[in-house]
């Protein structure tokens, strides 16, 4: 099975200060090894850290998902059921199994950070947050150049945890005086992404991410930290609130053909001396000028290929393939925040009339012709008990799509995501209360499917009409 490594990374380092035997065993005790089975293309390993005692992990989003176009679309996960497999360790002398299942429930491609809430055991019984041993987390004020540092994880190869010392080399600023990484002296290995890198005091500080390698004369690689002060306040907050039962990821924004987003770099996604690279996706069936505003160096990228690039302006063809990526880069936003805006202007075309010849119009806007949608509207619910399932998918397929024969070929790897989401008219995932929304759909007889973790998938036939609003009986789903 092929392994996607991205960045490596843990510390190694000559010891001077030592941990306590306190914070080295809450460290262990608190430590994941993380692996993300890829949709029938091998998968990722990494490592963690539980920040709460009733299950959630803090990593790096490119262990559970993509980053750069080289391996998918930024944003999205390697696993398209959201299926995570977890390891810990009672002691430092214990190899690493398989003891946990979980679902990324936050993420951000830019910052490279995810989090990851452990639901069931590795048999698949649900669990309701048991006390889990956690690190504390804690800013970097207190660290200075030289600061010692312990890292703690699971490299490729090792089955137990393996645990280094370094210290603190310096500390790389963003545009809005926030610590955008921490520089290490120490050596980062594969396998310790989203690791744990902690102070003194056993405190968890910085998430081990990558590795910059300098070039011509530059001196030795730099190992690269997240510092945990960057985790968003917004994630802290829903967990404060109760558990995460949604999945928010921040990846690649999409760009509309007549549309247009508005943007900011501050110095984050860029390493040492290199600009910040901000991804964006083209929505299907578009065409037109892609413009930056201001002028900046924009490529679409076909995995890591530039297919086409420009400065300030790019043009994208109706027949380019889905899966192209938008790139621009943002030089010196590091040192002062860049402001910018992304737009996908309509072609103009070629007209041409007996008393003026040859003229250039824009593309007449069609009059809304569309028939009537709808909106459907119910619940899933478990067979059995008749609870809600909560984070169920609900899908409906393109009129003619035998959607058993698809959803198949998709579960074995036959298939890739971008294929199989070709075949859907709509999709809608559950809430805490099992409820849905489907739609818009045009008036029609459609097939449909519900999937959730730990039950069999259940198909069906929805039929809908004129009215604009539908709702169903429930779905019920079997364990």
């Amino acid at each position: 099975m092929r392994v996607l490594v991205c960045f490596g990374l843990l510390v190694s380092a000559t010891a001077h200060a030592q941990l306590s035997a306190e914070a080295t065993d809450r460290c262990v005790h608190a430590a994941v090894k993380i692996v993300m089975l890829a949709d029938g293309r091998g998968g990722s390993t990494g490592s963690g850290s539980l920040i709460d005692p009733r299950g959630y992990v803090l990593t790096n989003f490119h262990v559970v998902g993509h980053v750069h176009p080289e391996t998918g679309v930024p944003g999205t996960l390697h696993n398209a059921q959201n299926r995570v497999l977890m390891a810990t360790v009672d002691s430092a002398r214990q190899a690493a199994r398989p003891r946990w299942r979980g679902v990324v429930v936050r993420g951000d491609a830019r910052l490279d950070l995810a989090l990851v809430r452990i639901v069931a055991d590795s048999d698949g019984t649900p669990i309701e947050g048991a006390p889990f041993p956690t690190v504390p987390l804690a800013a970097t004020d207190d660290l200075r150049p030289g600061s010692r540092v312990w890292a703690f994880g699971f490299p490729l190869g090792v089955r137990t945890i393996n645990v280094t010392e370094g210290s603190i080399a310096g500390f790389q600023m963003n545009a809005r005086d926030q610590v955008s990484w921490l520089r290490s002296d120490a050596e980062f290995n594969p396998g310790n992404s989203g690791g744990m890198l902690v102070d003194r005091e056993g405190r968890l500080i910085g998430v081990p991410t990558r590795v910059f390698h300098g070039r011509g004369r530059a001196l030795e690689p730099v190992e690269l930290a997240r510092p945990v002060e960057r985790v968003p306040q917004a994630w802290l907050n829903d967990l404060r609130r109760g558990h995460i039962e949604d999945v928010q990821i921040r990846g690649a924004p999409a760009v509309r053909e007549g549309g247009s987003l508005e943007d900011v770099a501050v110095g984050d996604h860029g390493t040492v001396g290199a600009p910040d690279q901000h991804f964006y996706r083209l929505e299907p069936r578009r065409s037109g000028t892609l413009r930056i505003t201001p002028p900046l160096p924009v490529a679409i990228m076909r995995g890591n290929n530039v297919v086409r690039e420009g400065q300030g302006e790019v043009e994208v063809q109706a027949d380019d393939p889905d899966e192209l990526i938008v790139s621009v880069l943002i030089p010196n936003a590091g040192e002062q925040a860049v402001s910018y805006e992304v737009a996908l202007e309509a072609r103009p075309v070629e007209v041409a009339t007996e008393e003026t010849g040859p003229a250039t119009v824009e593309e007449p806007t069609p009059a809304p012709t569309q028939p009537a949608t709808v909106v459907v509207r119910g619940v899933v619910a478990n067979a059995i008990s008749g609870q809600a399932v909560s984070n169920a998918w609900v899908l409906v397929a393109e009129p003619g799509v035998d959607l058993e024969a698809a959803l198949r070929a998709f579960l074995s790897g036959e298939i890739s995501e971008t294929s199989f989401r070709r075949q859907l008219a709509a999709t809608a995932r559950s809430d805490v209360q099992g409820g849905y929304s489907l739609g818009p759909l045009l008036p029609g007889r459609y097939r449909a499917a519900a999937l959730a973790r730990g039950y069999r998938p259940s198909l069906l036939t929805l039929t809908t009409g004129t009215d604009p609003l539908v709702n169903i009986g429930p779905i019920e789903l079997r364990p």
